[in-house]
């Protein structure tokens, strides 16, 4: 770097190298701090100066640590040495946390890759240096399906709708045999336009869902937000869930997640299958601990839960090896009829 530095970025320069290579476990010295600001920024300043713009970081309550030592210089006066020196970041996060909340990312199936990677690295940039340093071998290692360049636009969109309980006008897309995003048609074949009530945003299985209510239709449908275009805000005011049969007092995320395995809707009703007591992680993994479970001395279990009729019979048809839907009969008889294509199709 060319050019001599203002005198006020001293302070600055030094701020930022005790935020980038200190914490706790690595400690530096007034001299080690001059030798960073060098390296990092091109300026050259005197321990002297270092001393005296720690001073006043420290004066102007920056949350900077040392250790004083206590040393009788050549000509025998006491003096004190401030060293080791760090900068105590005041939220510190756990590496273990902040694996989590990239694993949440990386394995998410609705981000495109970039997007993904950029806010990987942001949630690095909590941690230290040689935390950073090892995320990014990991950000290109998960394939990626997410194309739709807008999901964050649209994301922000369906919050500020939620809030302002606003009607959304967008598209719904399908993925086409070339992979892209084609909007569905309406019986002309022109493109559909969807007007929602939106509600309630979550992530689940690595997808990200939008709840709402479309318009002129009864009930809560669901959508994937990264399968979203073309999306507005309009001036109508959003239909109030509360007005919605089965959601007087509002949504329960929980409940709702419980009760529509795979994110089908449809009416909830209850439901009664019989199974094998091995299984028993599974359903709480799918339904939680509100299930309703009666055991028998052979090993299996009648299980008891509030489940959409359309869910469950997807749900089922992944356990039809395993499961005996007992009630509701209707149900029953669609995962019979579904059974026996799928054995004519495989004959």
């Amino acid at each position: 770097m060319t050019g001599k530095k203002p005198k006020k970025l001293y302070m600055h320069y030094i701020l930022e190298v005790l935020k980038k290579h200190t914490d706790e476990e690595h400690r530096i010295s007034q001299q080690k701090i001059a030798d960073l600001v060098f390296e990092d920024y091109g300026v050259k300043i005197d321990r002297k100066t270092v001393r005296h713009n720690l001073s006043m970081l420290l004066e102007a309550d920056y949350p900077l640590v040392y250790i004083e030592h206590h040393r009788t210089n050549k000509c025998g006066a006491h003096e004190n040495i401030m060293t080791d020196w760090y900068f105590q970041r005041e939220h510190k996060w756990d590496e273990s946390e902040l694996c989590v909340m990239i694993d949440s990312l990386l394995f998410s199936n609705y981000l495109p890759k970039n997007q993904c990677d950029r806010l990987v690295m942001k949630i690095a940039e909590m941690g230290e240096d040689d935390f950073q340093k090892r995320v990014k071998t990991m950000t290109s290692t998960v394939g990626r399906n997410g194309v739709n360049k807008s999901l964050f636009y649209t994301i922000s969109l369906l919050n500020e709708a939620a809030i302002d309980k606003k009607q959304v006008q967008f598209r719904y897309c399908d993925y086409g045999t070339d992979f892209k995003l084609h909007p569905r048609t309406d019986d002309n074949g022109e493109k559909k336009l969807y007007t929602v009530s939106p509600y309630k945003l979550l992530s689940l299985n690595g997808r990200y869902y939008m709840l709402g209510n479309p318009k002129e239709r009864d009930g809560i449908s669901v959508f994937r937000t990264d399968r979203i275009t073309d999306i507005s805000i309009t001036d109508e005011k959003a239909v109030s869930v509360r007005s919605l049969k089965g959601f007087e007092n509002g949504i329960d995320l929980g409940d709702y997640v419980r009760e529509h395995p795979n994110m089908w809707a449809g009416e909830v009703g209850l439901c009664k299958f019989r199974c094998q007591q091995y299984l028993m992680n599974d359903i709480v993994d799918w339904f939680g601990s509100s299930a309703g479970i009666t055991t028998f001395k052979d090993g299996s279990m009648e299980v008891r839960v509030r489940v959409s009729e359309d869910a469950m019979l997807h749900w089922a048809i992944q356990y039809a090896d395993q499961v005996e839907v007992l009630f509701p009969e209707s149900l029953r008889m669609k995962i019979g009829k579904t059974l026996r294509e799928a054995a004519e199709r495989y004959k």
